[in-house]
């Protein structure tokens, strides 16, 4: 009986060592994380108002916020990393010899990530319009469509 008492007295040490030690790395990545996306929070909507201020593409600026607001979120992930203790610089290393090596293997995907970045920034086709005209049955380039939307407004067609 005294043996166990002395094992569940030498576990609770461990335990309350372990909290007084480590407590404040804890909260302190815990505080990192909230205030990141506190922050990405913010600056999103802030990007949003002045988005639709400037009358900006609804599918850019959706684009441009999210990919803004996940930029903050990995760098606080990677501060409340190196609050714990982990040295950050062989974890970037890491991601960066990963992504090497996954870009080889997602080649073909990734292109098509691409297009799509190239159609809404050069914005051939806005949100909530109706493309007219007479096209080629294979193919119809972005340029094309573009040419094509524009001709038939000065036509007074849409």
């Amino acid at each position: 009986m005294q043996d166990e008492i002395k094992t569940a007295q030498k576990l609770v040490n461990i335990i309350i060592d372990f909290f007084v030690n480590y407590s404040f790395q804890v909260i302190g990545a815990i505080l990192i994380l909230v205030i990141g996306i506190l922050v990405a929070r913010s600056v999103t909507s802030f990007l949003f108002k002045l988005f639709e201020k400037k009358n900006l593409d609804v599918t850019l600026s959706k684009f441009t916020a999210a990919t803004v607001k996940g930029i903050i979120i990995s760098f606080a992930i990677i501060i409340a990393l190196g609050k714990f203790g982990i040295t950050i610089a062989p974890f970037i290393a890491a991601l960066a010899a990963m992504a090497f090596g996954a870009s080889f293997a997602i080649q073909g995907p990734l292109a098509n990530y691409g297009a799509g970045l190239v159609i809404i920034l050069t914005r051939p086709f806005v949100v909530g319009r109706t493309v007219l005209g007479t096209f080629n049955k294979h193919f119809m380039g972005a340029h094309a469509a573009h040419q094509t939307e524009t001709k038939n407004k000065a036509a007074g067609k849409v």
